[in-house]
């Protein structure tokens, strides 16, 4: 069943984002359309301290418990169709985590596209990894974590580690990942109208963004991550709308993950929208938190 919270955010979904951004060719009136999405949150927890630092050259978000201490880190690649951002729903969402498991958060403000394409933003974020651990920080106090867009560079960001001979972090989680360019999956067809925010003309629009227009190999894992090679990563957890388009894009990760041996836990949720832990208004996105926190703990030591 689903919830009525959740069926009031899919009407909302359908017929305000999603009817404004569709078929637009306009980056600057996609991101000013997306900024209502940034509305829906409440406040953080009074526990919960904000603060900025660069890594890595890159400016970071950073979050975690007052008067912690604590060495476990979880980088955050935030979603965004790769060509916009919205903060306060990504940090209450990542607040929320990182509270009960009293991790210290970093959330990469990464380049954007269509300014900055492929690959700026991976190039970033596999930096402030690598500078975790020449920072003393053990690969085992390490989640990594992604939605939607970040997603992709999360995961693009470990398959570039493992060929460069990096560590492996505890454990990954990722939200409605896109993983597969060439839109190969079953999902982008059956799910083209049911999507309730993203038509496949948007998503084809913010590829083209983020490739820079250019001929590239969209097999390439790191612009499709489906593609990879996945042996030897470490555990994964995926939580996905049965609706999306994207849909796909989770159920051949976890089963390609498992294939070689990845311990990859996969949950479909019904007819639940793009990224929609991030809603913390719904009681679906509490029961995938507890998921979530579960997962993490289990493998973070």
């Amino acid at each position: 069943m689903i919830s009525w919270q959740a069926k009031a955010l899919n009407l909302f979904l359908k017929q305000t984002v999603k009817r404004s951004i569709e078929n637009t060719k306009d980056v600057n009136k996609l991101r000013f359309q997306m900024l209502a999405l940034d509305k829906f949150v409440f406040g953080t927890s009074a526990n919960i301290q904000h603060s900025k630092l660069v890594r890595a050259g890159t400016l970071c978000d950073e979050i975690q418990l007052k008067f912690s201490n604590t060495k476990k880190k979880l980088l955050y690649v935030h979603g965004g169709a790769f060509v916009f951002k919205t903060p306060a729903i990504h940090n209450n969402f990542i607040a929320r985590l990182a509270e009960p498991l009293d991790l210290h958060a970093i959330i990469p403000d990464y380049p954007l596209a269509p300014e900055q394409p492929f690959p700026a933003a991976l190039d970033c974020c596999y930096d402030i990894y690598q500078s975790l651990l020449d920072a003393g920080t053990l690969p085992e106090d390490i989640v990594v974590a992604g939605d939607s867009a970040g997603g992709n560079i999360a995961l693009s960001l470990l398959l570039r580690a493992k060929r460069n001979g990096l560590p492996m972090p505890s454990c990954c989680v990722l939200l409605s990942p896109v993983a597969d360019m060439t839109q190969s999956g079953m999902s982008s067809v059956e799910n083209r109208y049911s999507d309730a925010l993203f038509s496949l003309e948007v998503m084809l629009h913010c590829r083209n963004w983020y490739l820079g227009g250019d001929n590239t190999d969209l097999h390439n894992d790191e612009i499709s991550p489906l593609f990879g090679d996945f042996t030897g990563l470490p555990p994964f957890m995926f939580h996905v709308g049965s609706t999306e388009l994207m849909r796909d894009d989770s159920t051949r990760l976890a089963a390609f993950m498992q294939a070689k041996g990845v311990d990859a836990h996969l949950q479909i949720w019904h007819q639940m929208p793009h990224v929609f832990p991030l809603f913390e208004q719904l009681p679906e996105s509490k029961a995938a938190l507890i998921q979530i926190i579960d997962f993490i703990k289990k493998h973070l030591k």
